[in-house]
Order: C-alpha cells, then structure tokens, then sequence
C-alpha cells in the first residue's frame, strides 16, 4: 500500500482532475448518488448525468457531482462548502485514489461516529457502486492519508462499498 501510494502521489502532479467530461466523449448515464439523509443512513438520489467513458474520468464526474450537493432539501451535502477534488487515480488493483482539498487547508469538519461514517461512505458508495472498476477507495485529505477523519471510522486503508449503509426505500421489500 506504501509503494502505491507514493507512486500515486508521484503521479497527482502530472494528472489533475480535470472537469468532469473535459475533451472526453461522454455517455448519458443514470448514477446513484449517496447522500446523509435524515436519520442515521444514506439516501439513494439517482441522476443522469453525461460522464466520460473512461473509468477515472467517471469517478471524477460522480465525485463533482456528489460534492455539488443534493437536488433533494431532505438530504444533506457530505462535505462542506470549498472541498473539491484535487485528483482522483484508479489502480490496476481496483483501487481508487480520492485526494479531497479544503480551503486553507482546513481539517476534516467534525463530528459524531455516525456523522463521519455517512460523510466516508457517501463518497466510498458512491463511487464503488456506481464504476464496477472500483473494488475499494483510499481517502486522501489535503494529500495525506488519514488514520481517520473524526477520530471514529478507521480510514487508514481501503474501504469497500458498503450498501447496508443505505436506506431501503418506501414500498421496497
């Protein structure tokens, strides 16, 4: 994981994440977004949105996208305004490299287990589940791997999509 990731950072340089789509043919496709919904669970937001071909440059739209916010009032941003992507990589190993950036360098926001886990995973659930490329993601802040963000939720390795997160919708069995 060590050598990876020092490949990884070696390489954020030369590929920024660019603008979801930039100079990439596109495909008009409906995604699912995982969002804090109220309560303790992520809530489902299915969008069509136009995003490239290439499996990276998908993630990076999906991230854009989820950063953007919900279309839903009931939902909640993961992350505060001024985060954005610094860069996204997908490894041949399937594991996608998300380097998230805050203003002035900022920390990760606060808060309770059940606030951070739902902030982690709505990024993790929404990239894994929505890329079939993507088998697990290693969070970067500010370019550092954190050994957890809020001082709950272990994110010093790669985390797998986990859909027991999300909420089962009304009338689903």
């Amino acid at each position: 994981l060590v050598a990876a990731l020092w490949w990884w950072w070696q390489r954020r340089d030369a590929a920024p994440a660019a603008a979801p789509g930039a100079d990439a043919p596109t495909l008009d496709l409906a995604v699912t977004l995982y969002f804090p919904g109220p309560g303790t669970a992520l809530a489902a937001e299915t969008r069509e949105l136009a995003v490239p071909e290439d499996a990276e440059r998908q993630l990076v739209a999906l991230a854009h996208a989820l950063l953007a916010g919900p279309e839903s009032p009931r939902l909640a941003a993961p992350l505060p305004p001024g985060v954005e992507v610094r860069s996204i990589h997908l490894g041949d190993e399937g594991i996608a490299y998300v380097d998230l950036v805050a203003p002035e360098g900022q920390a990760p926001p606060a808060g309770g287990s059940t606030e951070e886990l739902l902030r982690v995973y709505s990024l993790v659930n929404t990239l894994a589940l929505n890329v079939s490329a993507v088998e697990a993601v290693v969070l970067l802040w500010n370019g550092e791997q954190r050994a957890t963000w809020s001082g709950h939720l272990d994110t010093s390795r790669p985390l797998a999509a986990d859909p027991s997160l999300v909420a089962r919708r009304r009338g689903s069995g």
